[in-house]
């Protein structure tokens, strides 16, 4: 069973992101050695319609002005939001071990940016809104726990398998560290796939610093994905020289090896085998090469011309 909104409900969180993205411009502040997450979605669904004025009180970037309070009386009713928020409740009771995974990123995160303040962490239920699973607006960082009940929820069905392999709990971390990524690695020009892949691999290498779990979570990778990854570097990267496609300007290479997919576009016989997003990991495994082989620091390296961080990597992979 599949979960099917209406399209005014899913205009309606699309609204809701853009006003709290432009909303949230004072610092939060929070206590050191601790983080609280809020539990908005618990608070909304678990409360009467006497309690609206309150809530929207709290968490006024929720509520957007244009939306009269009917909006969010038949949202508090709606059997579909309810079986939604249910399944929440089922899948994270608790979610303390989101506050001490954070904790730990965050910690991390410092150790780039000493004035780094850490954000008001809210939990939502976005209605499976997978393209805004995680929303890191200026002191704000919205994480849609609808979106992380496991690939083989009921509520996944139709979603195409290579999407929601991400749906899982180390995922929430990698799509956190994957929006502090995207805010502090300088964004250049990009003119060719190499620039492409280099900036990519720097996002995935930060989440090597800043994270402990699986190189899988980290790319977005199932476990039979990973391994043809690893075992197919070699041919890869074989294929991108003699195709010449590192300096090549063409936007759809972006399409072919970059973006998420159900498999890279070789025009080969390979192509339904192959893992998804593959430049990707191989800018991963340039950036690698390059910190391995050089005396850099992670704050540096994030702001090195990609072309530089190519010529001095020594990256060549070996045949397996």
């Amino acid at each position: 069973m599949s979960i099917s909104l209406p399209k005014h409900t899913k205009k309606i969180l699309l609204i809701l992101f853009f006003f709290v993205c432009i909303s949230c411009d004072k610092k939060v502040s929070s206590k050191d050695n601790n983080i609280e997450v809020e539990r908005f979605e618990k608070l909304f669904y678990n409360s009467s319609p006497s309690d609206l004025t309150q809530i929207k009180n709290k968490y006024p970037f929720f509520f957007p002005d244009s939306y009269p309070d009917s909006v969010w009386l038949n949202r508090l009713q709606d059997p579909i939001q309810l079986e939604i928020f249910n399944e929440i409740l089922m899948e994270f009771e608790s979610v303390i071990f989101l506050e001490r995974g954070l904790f730990k990123f965050f910690e991390k995160h410092k150790e780039l940016d000493n004035k780094f303040t850490i954000p008001k962490v809210i939990t939502v239920n976005t209605d499976i809104d997978y393209r805004n699973k995680v929303i890191l607006a200026d002191s704000l960082l919205l994480i849609g726990l609808d979106n992380y009940l496991g690939p083989n929820h009921r509520f996944y069905d139709g979603i195409p398998d290579y999407i929601k392999e991400d749906f899982t709990i180390p995922n929430i971390f990698s799509d956190v560290s994957e929006k502090f990524a995207f805010s502090i690695i300088p964004r250049i020009e990009f003119y060719t796939f190499l620039d492409k892949i280099i900036y990519h691999g720097k996002v995935l290498y930060y989440k090597d610093f800043s994270l402990e779990i699986d190189d899988r979570h980290k790319i977005g990778y199932s476990k039979a994905k990973m391994k043809w990854a690893k075992e197919n570097e070699f041919f890869v990267w074989t294929y991108f020289i003699e195709n010449n496609i590192l300096f090549d300007p063409d936007n759809n290479l972006e399409s072919r090896f970059i973006n998420d997919s159900p498999f890279s576009r070789f025009y080969l016989e390979i192509d339904n085998e192959s893992s998804e997003m593959i430049g990707k990991y191989i800018g991963w495994q340039i950036v690698k090469s390059y910190m391995k082989n050089n005396d850099t620091s992670l704050y540096k390296m994030l702001t090195i011309n990609p072309i530089d961080i190519y010529n001095n990597s020594k990256y060549k992979p070996q045949k397996k």
